[in-house]
């Protein structure tokens, strides 16, 4: 990069600044990389290209040309948690792709997966034909919206899944919620959830709310 304004010293492993300001492009892509249309960070970053591809950088490798991830199919969209990815897939049936940290089940896999090193294919949602993807900090939602169903997986506590009944501390995937229309959850540890009559609920940890410190399930009505 050029034209850097550093805010901060350089970053001992890659003697770049550990901040800076910048409008000029970054210049670890392939050539045939035409845009970058998503984003998405936690303990490394994804990016994802025009053409459906996915990269990732972090630190070790910053000045290395980033190469896409292989043996993918195009991906539409991708989403992360604390230290979780997923990816959803651009075909007439989609599939959804996990990776990274599994310690509380947050990929969906089995738990003798606690870290998983590239994109894999969550094989439990193959025919639930999941429209969008959600990662709060160590939970996921996979939202089918034509039938309306939220599934989800990872930390129950403090109500993250929306599901006082769980007894289990750590989940693999299971149907959470009917009639969902939308979901959002911004790689934090709380979620919103609006249903097909129009309600916005919400669930999971609300530590600076002054109405109650644990929001387990509410709905908010307009």
């Amino acid at each position: 990069m050029s034209n850097i304004k550093s805010l901060g010293d350089p970053y001992p492993k890659t003697k770049q600044p550990d901040k800076f300001e910048t409008l000029d492009p970054i210049n670890t892509f392939p050539q045939e990389v035409t845009n970058i249309v998503d984003v998405v960070e936690n303990q490394g970053i994804v990016f994802l290209s025009s053409e459906g591809k996915l990269y990732q950088s972090n630190a070790e490798k910053y000045h290395e040309k980033l190469k896409a991830f292989e043996n993918l199919p195009p991906i539409k969209s991708i989403s992360s948690g604390y230290f979780h990815f997923l990816a959803l897939s651009n075909e007439e049936k989609p599939k959804v792709y996990g990776w990274g940290q599994n310690k509380f089940k947050q990929l969906g896999f089995d738990t003798n997966k606690n870290d998983v090193q590239k994109p894999t294919l969550i094989e439990s949602l193959k025919e639930e034909n999941i429209d969008q993807i959600f990662c709060s900090g160590f939970c996921s939602f996979f939202l089918n919206k034509t039938t309306n169903i939220l599934f989800g997986c990872g930390n129950t506590q403090n109500g993250m899944l929306g599901k006082p009944d769980i007894t289990e501390e750590f989940v693999e995937i299971q149907k959470l919620h009917e009639n969902v229309a939308n979901v959002f959850s911004g790689h934090s540890e709380h979620t919103l959830m609006i249903k097909t009559d129009g309600k916005l609920y919400g669930f999971g940890v609300n530590f600076n709310g002054k109405l109650f410190q644990i929001l387990k399930f509410c709905v908010f009505s307009f």
